[in-house]
């Protein structure tokens, strides 16, 4: 072998030479490579080589699913109002105890009423001598001894007095307080003796039996509250359970919270029951017959909406689902899915779209609706 400036001939033992090395260095490679590494092994490569990854599984069967909504509300009295002097004065009595029961018209505060009391005496003495003008005028006018413009002046005279007299009597009527319904008083902000403006405030009067109950719910379940329903409830550090009846439902959606608020209605003959106390709520809008539930973690939420994978001919397949009602632990699924499908609920970071998959032994502390049958069904 003759070669020109060092080169070798195609199809020459120069060339075997220079070949073979390269040709021996993949499998070195891929011996090296084998022995390293620590002993891991390489869950990819157990794939291609050995078969399909195993995954835990949910099979889906219909089964009833209780609608049910838990949240939180606020009790409200029945009747509340806040008590307030309409006219100023010095307080005379306070004929109620703070804290204590009130029945409806009862005296509550008497606040001193001379000056006005002097004023409508004054008012009434004035008014008189108008209804005495307006007498004679009306005599002299059947004989034409006056003109008609000035008896009107009388009249108008004598109207603006009966009014003055009216207006001094309701504000007479206003230094006695009564309370407007029965009920429960609050704490008192005056003392006797203490002058009063208009508009301040004395105490508060609440109506404790029955009592309201306030709450709110998620827009999609607003068309579903009915009027009659009954609601659930229980208090912080209370441990029996209370019922209240829907009587009301907002028309309307509150556009900051995308929620509906409806109020019901509980007896409260033990006191029991405070105004703005907190209450956790249960609500039972019944039973969905025949629903599809799968295992919260077996959801993938995307950009787009939500995702399962399902097992397919031995392989892995992404599911676009709609989601409905929401439990401690389960998902219903309305959409993308029917009854008997395989939903794989376990190493979802892994698994992608048209991998090898197959079902694995069920865990003992996972029901959720799996068997071995069913499992082996799927692979």
């Amino acid at each position: 072998m003759k070669g020109t400036g060092g080169r070798v001939r195609p199809g020459g033992r120069g060339m075997r030479r220079c070949t073979w090395p390269w040709a021996v260095l993949p499998a070195t490679a891929l011996l090296i490579t084998g022995c390293g590494g620590g002993g891991k092994a390489n869950p990819g490569a157990a794939r291609q080589s050995g078969g399909a990854m195993a995954v835990q599984v949910h099979v889906l069967q219909p089964a009833p699913l209780e609608n049910v909504i838990t949240g939180t509300g606020t009790l409200l009295a029945n009747e509340s109002v806040e008590i307030r002097s309409e006219v100023g004065g010095r307080v005379e009595t306070i004929d109620f105890q703070e804290g204590g029961p009130a029945t409806a018209g009862q005296l509550l505060v008497k606040i001193n009423s001379d000056d006005l009391q002097a004023n409508l005496r004054k008012a009434r003495s004035e008014l008189r001598l108008v209804e005495l003008t307006e007498g004679r005028q009306a005599q002299l006018l059947a004989a034409k001894g006056i003109s008609q413009e000035t008896y009107d002046a009388t009249q108008a005279q004598l109207s603006g007095k009966q009014a003055e007299v009216d207006n001094l009597l309701a504000l007479i009527a206003k230094t006695t307080i009564r309370a407007p319904f029965s009920g429960v008083l609050g704490l008192r902000s005056i003392s006797q003796g203490s002058y009063v403006a208009p508009n301040t405030p004395i105490a508060t009067l609440n109506q404790v039996d029955p009592m309201k109950l306030d709450f709110d719910v998620p827009e999609q379940y607003g068309r579903q509250l009915k009027v009659g329903g009954e609601v659930r409830f229980t208090l912080v550090g209370d441990t029996l359970p209370y019922t209240a009846t829907i009587y009301a439902v907002d028309p309307e959606v509150n556009p900051g919270t995308r929620t509906v608020r409806a109020r019901a209605r509980t007896t409260n003959h033990d006191g029991r029951l405070a105004p703005g106390a907190f209450a956790r709520i249960v609500l039972d809008l019944g039973t969905i017959p025949g629903a599809l539930t799968v295992p919260a973690e077996g959801v993938i939420p995307d950009v787009q909406g939500q995702v399962v994978m399902v097992i397919r001919g031995g392989k892995a397949k992404a599911m676009r689902v709609e989601l409905g009602l929401r439990t401690e632990k389960e998902v219903q699924l309305i959409s993308g899915v029917q009854a008997g499908d395989t939903v794989i609920t376990s190493g979802l970071l892994a698994v992608r779209e048209g991998m090898p998959v197959r079902a694995a032994e069920p865990k003992a502390e996972a029901g959720n609706g799996s068997t071995p049958e069913a499992a082996t069904t799927a692979k």
